[in-house]
């Protein structure tokens, strides 16, 4: 597998410094960071593409063929595109190429060790968060202040108010729900490094899942476990807390036969408490009756742009994908059907986005991959259930579009890079390529 045993100082300390880039670029707190799908801070581009390009000559890693042809099929899905629309769009091509490169760094470099380091870097991330998070609930106006004073870059969105890397403080008078209501009591949401509450709880899931993982789902309640569990209930997200139900369910699988009946009880009994929370069940019936044509009509009225819940989203995502269901729209924004109409309608349904902006072709491409992957992981990390992988992912992917960044990436693509096995003898009993090999040592890794 070519996971070095033993790694010098350096090389580890760039492994971990590599990660974090990613995941505080996954965070999209700021415009720099922002800036390696959006292009607005050049610096911010041109900082993560040099690190990855210094990262890969340091660790001698080169282009496969895997790679190549990704990158040929990319750019013949630009060119049918270019051709029906009749317009070509450089800067949507030349996005996705420079994040496929970058999750190719970060596979074949570090293959599953990243799992590994991405674990324990939010792991100190969520301490940092529960500490910032307690003392906005006492000094706000301080906090804020202090942090907006250290802030070495502008918003990323509206919503949030300052960031200094590792913590983020939302605008409560741009999105009203960063605060819960508890009676009389007020409570700030924690939005983590990220740019709101819901996505940080999405790498909160995340790194749980990965633990669960690596303590081969033994020892539920440990240190590890409640600062995560901590960390999750501050943000107060829906899709947080659904995908922790799906874990509860993943950690019940992987039990002892004698002992699932018991976890599955409590498993259900944790997933009705937390859906009839108020704030959740009130989310809940809020993505259902957001109405697409008020906020169509009002973005065309007030010039004005909004960005709509997840099911509206998908809802108004779906709707370009039936206009364009082979190709999708593209790198052409332009034609959405919300933009011929007018409005600034800005959707954040990843796998909305999947079907609208690359139709049929992306849609079967992004399934295919994560089915290969999510079996991969099972396979070689060693549990059961890859479709508890499947769909973790498919969760996230249908409140944010974070699918599309490098850093979850490595989650859905793993399959494509990752060294392959060849066949299995039966003669000799041996795998030619030691994929049995790469096994033991993928789960003798220390996390």
């Amino acid at each position: 597998m070519n996971i070095p045993k033993i790694r010098n100082k350096k090389n580890k300390s760039l492994d971990y410094i590599f990660v974090f880039i990613l995941i505080i670029y996954a965070g999209s707190a700021t415009v720099f960071v922002r800036s390696l799908n959006t292009w607005e801070d050049i610096v911010g581009l041109l900082f993560i593409c040099l690190f990855t390009l210094f990262y890969s000559i340091k660790d001698k890693i080169r282009l496969n063929k895997s790679f190549y042809f990704l990158v040929l099929s990319f750019l013949i899905y630009g060119l049918a595109s270019t051709v029906k629309f009749g317009e070509v769009h450089p800067r949507f091509v030349s996005v996705y190429i420079i994040s496929f490169w970058i999750a190719y760094i970060c596979i074949t470099s570090l293959k599953f060790r990243f799992f590994i380091i991405y674990e324990k870097i939010v792991y100190y991330l969520c301490i940092i968060s529960l500490f910032f998070w307690l003392i906005l609930q006492l000094i706000p106006d301080q906090l804020n202040n202090l942090i907006n004073s250290l802030a070495f870059s502008e918003p990323g969105s509206s919503n949030v108010k300052s960031n200094i890397i590792f913590y983020t403080i939302n605008d409560v008078t741009v999105v009203a729900d960063y605060v819960i209501n508890f009676g009389s009591i007020n409570l700030f949401r924690n939005s983590g490094f990220a740019w709101e509450p819901g996505a940080f709880s999405v790498f909160i899931v995340l790194a749980l899942y990965i633990h669960f993982i690596k303590i081969k789902f033994n020892k539920l309640i440990n240190k590890r476990f409640l600062v995560y569990l901590a960390a999750l209930i501050t943000t107060f997200s829906t899709t947080g807390y659904g995908i922790f139900i799906v874990l509860i369910m993943l950690y019940t699988y992987n039990q002892h036969v004698k002992y699932r009946a018991i976890y599955l009880i409590v498993s259900a009994i944790i997933g009705v408490y937390v859906l009839s929370l108020s704030f959740m069940s009130d989310k809940i019936i809020d993505l259902f009756v957001d109405d697409s044509s008020a906020l169509i009509d009002s973005s065309i009225n007030n010039e004005t742009k909004y960005t709509p819940q997840r099911i509206t989203s998908f809802l108004i995502d779906f709707k370009d994908f039936l206009n364009n269901p082979i190709l999708g729209y593209g790198g052409h924004d332009e034609e959405m059907w919300t933009a011929k109409l007018g409005a600034e309608i800005a959707t954040i349904s990843g796998i909305g986005k999947v079907f609208a902006r690359f139709g049929l072709v992306g849609a079967i491409f992004f399934f295919v991959m994560l089915y290969r992957s999510s079996k991969l992981q099972a396979e070689i990390l060693g549990y059961k259930g890859w479709g508890f992988h499947f769909v973790i992912i498919i969760m996230i992917s249908i409140s944010y579009s974070l699918i599309e960044h490098p850093l979850l990436m490595c989650f859905w693509m793993t399959a494509l890079f990752y060294p392959k096995p060849e066949k299995y003898s039966k003669v000799t009993h041996n795998f030619k390529n030691k994929w049995f090999r790469q096994k033991q040592e993928v789960r003798k890794l220390r996390f």
